[in-house]
Formats: structure tokens, sequence, C-alpha cells
């Protein structure tokens, strides 16, 4: 009896079983597209006429290098006249000396008023212009300071005007050119192609079969590239209703170049471990 009842216990607890359990993977391929892992359509933070974009499409940058010059004569010459009014102490060296010599002055006045050569009324003059002295060359410190920090403010708004690329990659268009104004519209695309993106749609039965670190085989719709295989990176924890669909995302590095982003391919889905 029991031989018989055990099997009957399992041959009913199979469908839940297998209601608890992952979903196989599919010996299947699917349709992707490589993308670069970055596109930037670069802008100007300030409005401005352009002087020059120094680079053309298909030209590679490096983070930080200028790749577009807005005219900037009247930020060069408020920099100038900031560094001239930042670099000149001399008002400061006087009131200096004018405060060095009303403290010289009311130390050898305080004897004298001890022994009544100097009236109080005089000292009480002598320790006033003391004062006023030290305020003075307070006054011309902080003017100093405040200089200096509008030459750091001028070099701010000069800097501005130089166009920096903020990634390492390759120009993809160029939108605008020398004497155009920056407004609404970008002066370049930059994309970045060292990691690029692999993007699959994947039906949503598949879900719980996949997550981050699952691999797959990329096969690529060009002659010459060999098959890579990768470790998905993202998954959506969304399902499009519509399509009844959900999105993955691969990582491949790209630091060689080898691998043009734009291209069509597709993904096999190991099965998992």
């Amino acid at each position: 009896m029991r031989s018989i009842v055990l099997p009957a216990l399992l041959l009913a607890a199979g469908p839940a079983l297998a209601q608890r359990l992952p979903a196989p993977l599919p010996a299947a391929d699917f349709p992707c597209q490589v993308t670069s892992s970055r596109r930037i359509e670069l802008a100007s933070p300030v409005v401005g006429v352009l002087s020059d974009v120094l680079v053309e499409r298909g030209d590679r940058v490096r983070r930080g290098q200028v790749v577009a010059q807005l005219q900037s004569e009247v930020e060069q010459a408020q920099v100038a006249l900031a560094q001239a009014r930042a670099s000149s102490d001399a008002q400061l060296k006087l009131r200096r000396a004018r405060m060095a010599l009303a403290d010289r002055t009311l130390s050898r006045n305080r004897p004298l008023a001890g022994e009544r050569f100097v009236s109080e009324q005089e000292l009480d003059q002598i320790r006033t212009e003391r004062d006023v002295a030290a305020m003075d060359a307070a006054s011309a410190t902080e003017s100093l300071v405040i200089a200096r920090a509008e030459l750091e403010q001028a070099r701010a708004a000069l800097a501005i005007r130089s166009i920096r690329s903020p990634v390492d990659g390759v120009v993809t268009d160029r939108i605008l050119s020398g004497g155009e104004q920056v407004r609404d519209k970008p002066i370049l695309v930059i994309e970045q192609v060292d990691r690029l993106h692999v993007e699959v749609s994947l039906p949503s039965a598949l879900r719980t079969g996949l997550h981050v670190g699952s691999h797959a085989r990329i096969s690529f719709l060009l002659p010459g590239l060999d098959p890579v295989l990768a470790e998905v990176a993202v998954v959506d924890p969304v399902v499009d209703p519509r399509s009844d669909t959900f999105n993955i995302r691969f990582v491949l590095d790209n630091v060689a170049g080898r691998i043009p982003a734009g291209i069509k391919c597709r993904a096999a889905l190991e099965p998992a471990s």
C-alpha cells in the first residue's frame, strides 16, 4: 500500500512544485541592438556666439578636452581688470604704514601724558587716529580679499566659454559651427563607445528565469566579429503590458574599439546552472 500511496502523493504535488521552480530558459536566441553606453548632446551653459568648433564628426575626444569655444573678449578683459585689482596691494601697504605710525605716536605720547606734558584730550585724539588707521587697514584688507574673489568669479565666467567634453568618446554629430549663436540647440553629439550596451526585449514568460549575472552569447550581424559571452547587467522590473515583454541589458567592454555601436546582434540565453 505504501508503494502505491507515495507515488500518488508525488504526482499530486507535482504541479505545485513546478509552479514554484523558475522556468528553464529556452534554447533560442533573440534579436538585440548594440548601443553606446552614453549619448551626450553637448550644449553651452551660457548663451553666446561660437568662436570655433575644434572637432569634426568621427573625431575621438578625451574627457576635459576643449571641443568648442565661445567668443570671450569681454570675459578676458574682465579677468585682466580683476587681476590688476587683486594684485594691487598698494592701498593696503599705505594704510598699514599709517597704522604703524599711529601706533608709534601713541606709544611715545602715553608716558608724556602721565607727566602732564600732553593733555588727556590730545592723547584721546591720538588714540582715535590710531583706531581709525586700524579700521582703514582692515578695510583695505577686506577690499583685497573681495578683489581676489572677483578675480575667481571672472575666471569662472571665462572658463565656461570653453566647452569641454565630459567623457572619453567619439563625435557622432556636429550641429553648430563657428559664428552661430548657442541658445537652444546642442553644439555636438558625443557618444561613449569604450563600453557598449546590448539591449534585448524578451517575452514576460522568461522573467522568472533571468537575473543579474545570467549569461548569454552575443553574436554580431557584422562579418569578422566573433561572438562574446556577456552577463546580464540590468533586468527591467516592469513588463510592458502592450507587448507583454521586458527588457534586459548587457554591458560589453569595447576599449579596443572593435565593436561599432548601432549594429544588430542576436542574444542566445545560456541555461541556468
